[in-house]
């Protein structure tokens, strides 16, 4: 199966906007992108002074708290910067039927799940997932699921 180029144009571009911004990308059976951006927003009248927040009603949380979230978030960026680069890979990968393939990352942890129809196939994904820069190791539990 060839993917048209400018499917592929339109996915690395979506990539490329989902790891700037936060977000997620996807493309839906009809191969139109969906993008999902955290939409959160400071509550209203949280900045020192105004109604609503007491004067010393800063930060309560102890130093180390704030370092753990700090961490914990870049992880979480990291994590999905190499998801979102393990896609395209495959995606862009000549010769890779990736479509039944699913990707999660956890603390550089690369898990692939899912099915591709032949061994070559199989190899091919986990190679490519592990050329990705930030990978650390793949969990491989990919099925050969000749048609």
């Amino acid at each position: 199966m060839r993917i048209p180029a400018r499917t592929l144009r339109m996915t690395c571009v979506a990539a490329a906007l989902a790891a700037a911004t936060g977000g997620a990308f996807a493309l839906d059976t009809g191969g139109f992108m969906r993008v999902a951006t955290d939409t959160t927003a400071a509550p209203p009248n949280s900045a020192p002074g105004m109604p609503g927040r007491a004067e010393g009603d800063h930060d309560q949380r102890p130093a180390a708290a704030n370092d753990m979230s700090a961490e914990k978030a870049k992880q979480g960026v990291s994590d999905g910067t190499i998801t979102t680069k393990v896609k395209t890979k495959l995606l862009t990968t000549k010769d890779l039927k990736s479509t039944g393939i699913h990707v999660k990352t956890k603390n550089g942890t690369v898990n692939l799940t899912g099915s591709v129809p032949t061994k070559e196939q199989h190899q091919l994904a986990v190679d490519a997932t592990r050329s990705v820069e930030g990978v650390n190791s793949v969990n491989d539990e990919l099925k050969v699921l000749s048609r």
